[in-house]
């Protein structure tokens, strides 16, 4: 079912001004356990650390699962983030800010159940190919699970 929800943090849209010199665009998702509590236990995480500021929010976009159909929905939604720290440093934060809301990092099959995935779809105005990761996302524009929740956010 396709659902939008809003709470106290999805949407947000800072009052302050920019604090640091890079933009990134977050995509999180997830589908395992209370999703929506943990994408704003998420948001209150990123928001106590120093190295980032929170310039935006989407709501969160209930949507039905892609490539493997026999799961539960999705949850997703966007952030925008401003931060000093290197593409490298933010990959890092990611995969550490996914093990800490239960994302193994090996999954049992591509499409798989998971309790938090997080994608940069955007480092400022980088074009990155690497095997391990790609800048923009390379299909951010085909999925509806970033297109729809990107169309109601307010992109600084």
């Amino acid at each position: 079912m396709r659902k939008l929800h809003f709470t106290k943090f999805f949407p947000f849209m800072s009052r302050k001004n920019q604090k640091h010199k890079n933009k990134v665009l977050l995509g999180i998702g997830g589908n395992v356990g209370d999703c929506i509590r943990r994408f704003c236990a998420l948001f209150l995480q990123i928001q106590a650390n120093s190295h980032f500021a929170i310039l935006s929010t989407s709501p969160i976009y209930r949507n039905p699962p892609f490539g493997y159909a026999q799961q539960n929905d999705f949850y997703n939604a966007t952030i925008e983030l401003s931060t000093n720290l290197s593409l490298v440093e933010v990959f890092s934060m990611v995969f550490y800010w996914e093990r800490r809301w239960g994302r193994a990092r090996k999954r049992e099959f591509k499409n798989a159940p998971r309790t938090l995935d997080i994608d940069i779809l955007w480092f400022n105005q980088a074009k990155i190919k690497r095997p391990y990761l790609t800048i923009p996302h390379p299909f951010w524009q085909e999925r509806e699970s970033v297109l729809v929740p990107l169309s109601f956010q307010n992109i600084v």
